[in-house]
């Protein structure tokens, strides 16, 4: 007898992980090697999300080639361009790689029929994608707009524009980081837009689709249970 073949474990957990991971480094150090490992950090997370969300072979070979191709174009823009212009490209490259991720997880996540430990992970790296994802478009505008990014004159670097698009992303708001014009404010704005709308929509899903344990299925609608068979008497047989 032939199993079926099973698939592979939800890795999502492994994504948050590593998109913490990401978050920590840029947090903590602004570095030059920081710029090498948050790009690998991403791009394995992306590539993780697809091994667990399962997509078609179509999807799987355009992330194959998104993967190499960011690759290459990272390296070369670290290795050979100067910091400013290397950092755009390195912003642009990760937006391109962060959107990625995202629709791929969110994919899984809301076609998903059960709340469980994986869903929830996959849950939590798609809000988290989300903030990753403006702090790089925070990062391409302060790359390509001529005045300063924000309002006091703080330096746009990778730890600033992540701080401010997470104070942004969770509405916290704290008032020491400003954008200073309003390119940079409709994008903080639609930001803090995106976060509310996925939030309801994401507790909306993951609540719809809770069921106790051990409770069966709901059925569609215009499917009536099916009758109940009551127990024949002893000898008999169907």
């Amino acid at each position: 007898m032939v199993r079926p073949a099973q698939a592979p474990p939800d890795k999502f957990g492994v994504v948050l992980v590593l998109l913490c991971v990401g978050y920590l480094v840029y947090a903590l150090t602004a570095a030059p090697w920081a710029h090498w490992v948050v790009p690998a950090v991403y791009l394995a997370a992306l590539s993780f999300a697809v091994r667990t969300s399962r997509p078609g072979p179509r999807v799987r070979r355009l992330v194959r080639v998104l993967l190499a191709v960011s690759a290459v174009v990272v390296a070369g823009a670290l290795a050979l361009l100067p910091r400013d212009a290397a950092i755009g490209v390195l912003d642009a490259v990760l937006i391109v790689l962060l959107g990625t991720t995202l629709a791929i997880i969110l994919g899984r996540v809301l076609s998903g029929r059960d709340v469980t430990l994986s869903a929830i992970a996959g849950a939590l790296s798609a809000y988290l994608v989300i903030g990753l994802l403006f702090a790089n478009v925070f990062g391409v505008l302060a790359w390509v707009m001529p005045e300063p990014f924000f309002a006091g004159g703080q330096e746009a670097d990778q730890q600033s524009l992540q701080y401010f698009s997470f104070t942004t992303l969770t509405t916290v708001g704290y008032g020491d980081y400003t954008a200073a014009s309003y390119p940079g404010r409709g994008v903080a704005t639609f930001e803090a837009l995106v976060a509310q709308v996925f939030l309801a929509t994401l507790v909306a899903r993951l609540v719809a689709s809770f069921r106790r344990p051990g409770a069966p299925p709901e059925q569609g609608p215009g499917v009536a249970p099916g009758p109940a068979t009551a127990p024949g008497p002893p000898g008999t047989s169907a």
